[in-house]
């Protein structure tokens, strides 16, 4: 049952043309969408607070500008209040219930998250504390996942007592400092200035190197390479990919892992074909949903169980994974968007769009 008069209709946000090369040539509008009918069992309606602008949220803002390019949603994650639920015995079983606070990812249908209603999964909505603001837990996902989901793959899997990271001073690398500080294990932040190794500092990061570039800066890479020597690390997690990686590959020992995330610096290169033939060191790719789903219903059970129990604590005591954030609305998200990515950046704070707030048509 609704908790409140369903409107026939509501506003989202959609991807009109892609950017080509560029993503500020893309064009998003907000448009109407009919409001859902009928839910499945497993289904609940969202009435959405807010929604981040993740790095892998305007990445697909990009590609060739088709003449039969149809409009599509756009949002990976965001969180809000559920409204109305498909099966009141299978939301309970879920712990989920009308008015409950949640935050959301996995949207089928043809959604988005910016949008001011979606229909989630029971599968993949997370009840939030009541203490947490509920706009407050608009990142609950895709970054703080992320980073339980890379120390859990360098610790599980490879039994590392040191590891690599790239692109540090980033939300996902700022809440790995603060993981990482719990485990015994050494994480080996790689940041492009001083102040991004200022702010890891500031964090605590006992091991963080300055590498402006990986094709130029002789003095920053001697230093990593000294530094992963010397700890012994035999993994590597890289969101910055072009020459990063292959540099990664070459100074990682015999039998050692680079793992690619992202690509900041576009596609990878520079990796040494010898070091993969003859000394048996691996380049893999690192995805979340990969990690979170692809072992099986078991596996797959325990890490979501895991990773949400410490997301969940990280949000509302402890606040490793709290994110700071710009909020905006549907009006002025784009000139905010284009004026951070800019300016400031991303790296300390991520952009909020607020759906708790009146639509601009």
């Amino acid at each position: 049952m609704a908790s409140e008069e369903l409107p026939s209709t509501y506003k989202r946000l959609m991807l009109v043309e892609p950017g080509g090369e560029s993503v500020e040539d893309a064009r998003i509008e907000v448009m109407d969408a009919v409001m859902p009918g009928e839910l499945k069992m497993d289904e609940v309606l969202i009435k959405v607070a807010a929604a981040p602008i993740n790095p892998s949220d305007y990445g697909a803002w990009l590609g060739p500008k088709k003449a039969e390019w149809q409009p599509r949603p756009v949002g990976n994650e965001g969180s809000g209040v559920v409204v109305k639920v498909g099966s009141k015995v299978a939301a309970s079983l879920a712990g989920v219930s009308v008015g409950c606070k949640v935050g959301f990812t996995g949207l089928k249908r043809g959604q988005g998250s910016y949008s001011e209603y979606v229909v989630g999964s029971l599968a993949m909505t997370f009840v939030m504390d009541d203490a947490v603001p509920v706009e407050d837990a608009a990142s609950f996902f895709v970054n703080p996942y992320t980073a339980v989901g890379i120390l859990d793959t360098a610790l599980s899997r490879h039994r590392a007592r040191a590891f690599v990271h790239t692109a540090a001073a980033s939300q996902v690398g700022q809440m790995l400092v603060k993981l990482a500080a719990r485990e015994n294990v050494q994480l080996i932040n790689v940041v492009r200035s001083e102040k991004q190794a200022k702010t890891l500092a500031d964090l605590g990061a006992s091991t963080v190197v300055v590498v402006q570039d990986p094709e130029t800066d002789e003095h920053g890479k001697d230093k990593l390479r000294e530094v992963v020597a010397a700890a012994g690390a035999t993994v590597a997690f890289d969101a910055v990919a072009g020459a990063m990686t292959g540099f990664l590959v070459s100074i990682l020992p015999v039998r050692s892992t680079v793992y690619v995330y992202g690509r900041l610096d576009g596609d990878v290169r520079g990796v040494p074909p010898i070091d993969l033939i003859y000394r048996r060191k691996q380049l893999k790719g690192w995805y979340l949903k990969t990690y979170l789903l692809d072992e099986g219903p078991l596996a797959s059970a325990r890490r979501l169980y895991n990773a949400s129990a410490r997301v969940r604590a990280g949000l509302a005591d402890d606040g490793w994974c709290k994110t700071s954030f710009v909020d905006c609305d549907t009006s002025d998200f784009w000139a905010k968007f284009i004026d951070m990515k800019n300016s400031s950046g991303f790296t300390d704070k991520k952009l909020r769009i607020r759906f708790d707030r009146p639509i601009a048509s």
